[in-house]
């Protein structure tokens, strides 16, 4: 069994390939672009590694609605819930919410989340 997906691997092999060798030896636009395209390779890795946590962390939120599988959905019901006042004060929800704002934070901004004490 691996520690972690396959294509997340591979994934975090080609942003290394890319930041320590690839961009160090360009400038300008060229680096620019190599480097855009090592930090979208590197969410995606994120992405692909923390799948399960987001899930998990959707899960607990969208309980509170009828949840049929579909997140957009849910999430979407939810959202006018919560604009309803249906959630008032709900800390459970709260809390739920703020995991999975901070799963996204890890994923789309990992330094800044090791900083806030979410990874």
């Amino acid at each position: 069994m691996r520690d972690k997906p396959f294509g997340a691997a591979l994934l975090d092999v080609a942003h290394q390939a890319l930041t320590q060798e690839i961009a160090p030896a360009l400038q300008g636009q060229q680096r620019y672009r190599v480097l855009m395209v090592a930090n979208a390779i590197g969410i995606v890795a994120r992405e692909i590694e923390q799948a399960d946590k987001v899930a998990k962390a959707w899960d607990r939120a969208l309980v509170r609605v009828e949840h049929d599988g579909d997140v957009e959905a849910s999430a979407s019901r939810l959202v006018q819930a919560i604009r309803r006042g249906k959630h008032d004060a709900d800390p459970a929800l709260h809390s739920a919410l703020l995991e999975t704002a901070l799963v996204a934070a890890g994923i789309w901004k990992p330094a800044l989340a090791t900083r806030s004490g979410a990874a």
